[in-house]
């Protein structure tokens, strides 16, 4: 029982099982991941990061067919980690309001050391390892926040042009980003025909400076009026 948690699984399964499991391990490890970043609604969701687990875990098993014995796994495992990086670089997005994307990118890289990590024949490792990255996206926010204060707490009324509707889906996806979750006024009519909304926060400070900076970027956001609470 315990050699298949720690050992080599091509040679504990053999052909033609091991690279069966491998493969479905590596699919069930990229969609560990992947839910999370769906959830969140990111660029890389549950299919791209399957087939980012699914795709290095084949390159790394074909690897072991250039020869007989262990293959030319290093020349494969570069590749791997300079194609990635390519696709990495596609979820980065930098506009006026700053660089985003760098956490999902990030994650992209992460699931591809994963997938090689099952492709060499450790899935319990690779799923160790999702299951360790989805607790560093979901669980080291909260710790973050509390450790790297002083929290910030505040109210915020802004006004918006409704623009057909597109300024509350991108003031909501802001809110979502940063967390935020006490809107306490929603649309409410203002003059030439604007709308007002009224958000309140508590977050660590260099937070919320990001925060109103692209609230304030906004092309929609005509006024914008933030106060410290006690």
């Amino acid at each position: 029982m315990w050699n298949y948690l720690v050992d080599d699984w091509w040679g504990l399964l053999g052909k033609p099982w091991a690279p069966i499991v491998l493969a479905l391990v590596a699919v069930f490890c990229g969609a560990l991941v992947g839910t999370e970043r769906e959830r969140k609604e990111k660029p890389a969701g549950v299919r791209t990061l399957v087939l980012v687990s699914l795709g290095s875990a084949t390159f790394t098993m074909i690897s072991f067919a250039f020869t007989t014995t262990t293959g030319d796994s290093g020349r494969v495992a570069a590749q791997i980690v300079t194609g990635i990086g390519f696709l990495g670089a596609g979820v980065i997005l930098h506009g006026a309001s700053g660089v985003s994307g760098t956490t999902t990118a990030a994650t992209v890289w992460m699931t591809a050391a994963t997938g090689m990590t099952v492709g060499a024949g450790y899935g319990p490792a690779g799923v160790a390892l999702s299951l360790l990255t989805r607790l560093a996206l979901t669980g080291i926010h909260g710790w973050e926040a509390r450790a790297f204060g002083p929290m910030r707490k505040a109210k915020v009324e802004l006004a918006f042009a409704p623009d057909h509707g597109k300024a509350r889906v991108r003031i909501e996806k802001l809110l979502e980003d940063f967390h935020v979750h006490q809107v306490v006024e929603h649309d409410v009519p203002a003059a030439e025909g604007a709308h007002r909304m009224t958000i309140r926060f508590e977050m660590p400070r260099r937070h919320s400076r990001d925060f109103l900076y692209q609230l304030a970027c906004l092309p929609e956001v005509r006024e914008l009026d933030c106060r410290d609470e006690a």
